[in-house]
C-alpha cells in the first residue's frame, strides 16, 4: 500500500494521531556551520534590502529551521544536505531542545541525508538501509495495547538525489530506494506504508 501524504501550505502543528506517523522533510542547504559555500542564487533578488551577510549565516538559518520544526512538531524529520564535518554540533538542538532522540545519518558523501525520530512515538523495525544517496528507515509505532491492531510498519525514504544533468542516475537512485523498501517489507512480512521526499 502506498500512502499519499498531504503537504502543509503554511506552518501549523500536526495533530498527534495514535495510528499515524507525521513526517517533515527539509533540505537545509549546505553550508552548515563549517562546510561549504554560500549559494546566493537560492535567494530572491529582493533580499538586497536585507543584510545578506547576516541572513546567510548558519546561526540565522539554523534558528529558522528550529522554529519551523518546533511549530510543526512532527514525529520524524528528514533532512538533506547535512555536513558530516559539523553534524553533531549543528543539529544538537534536535535532541537538546526539540526532544528527538533517534537519529541516523547516511554513511558516505558530503551532502548527506539524516533522519531524526521520537522514540516515544516510534522505534526502528530494522536497521536503516543505505543506498546511493537514499536512507531508508522502517518504523513501528509505539502504540498502547488497545490500538495494537493498527501497528503497521512505516517506511520513510530520505533522498538527496544527484544534481545536474544526471537523469539516469537520479531515476536509478529512486528505483533502488523504493526496491529496498519492498525487499525490507517482504523480510519483515508486513504491508508497506511508504513515505518519500
Amino acid at each position: 500500500m502506498v500512502v499519499i501524504t498531504k503537504h502543509l501550505l503554511s506552518p501549523a502543528a500536526l495533530p498527534s494521531v495514535p495510528d499515524q506517523l507525521s513526517v517533515l522533510s527539509y533540505n537545509v542547504l549546505l553550508p552548515n556551520s563549517s562546510d561549504g559555500w554560500w549559494n546566493y542564487k537560492m535567494y530572491d533578488p529582493n533580499t538586497q534590502s536585507y543584510d545578506i551577510d547576516a541572513i546567510s549565516t548558519w546561526d540565522y538559518r539554523r534558528d529558522l529551521i528550529k522554529k519551523r520544526i518546533e511549530l510543526i512538531n512532527p514525529d520524524v524529520v528528514c533532512m538533506q544536505e547535512v555536513s558530516p564535518v559539523s553534524f553533531e554540533e549543528d543539529f544538537a538542538f534536535m535532541t537538546k531542545e526539540l526532544g528527538y532522540d533517534g537519529v541516523q545519518m547516511f554513511k558516505r558523501g558530503r551532502f548527506r541525508p539524516a533522519t531524526f525520530w521520537r522514540s516515544s512515538k516510534c522505534k526502528l523495525a530494522s536497521p536503516p538501509v543505505h543506498k546511493d544517496r537514499t536512507l531508508l528507515t522502517a518504523f513501528q509505532l509505539d502504540l498502547p495495547q488497545e490500538h495494537s491492531h493498527y501497528n503497521k510498519i512505516w517506511h520513510v525514504l530520505n533522498c538527496h538525489l544527484q544534481a545536474g544533468p544526471q537523469g539516469p542516475r537520479r531515476v536509478r537512485q529512486i528505483d533502488e530506494g523504493v526496491n529496498a523498501s519492498y525487499k525490507l517489507a517482504k523480510k519483515l512480512k508486513g504491508k508497506v506504508l511508504f513515505m518519500s521526499n
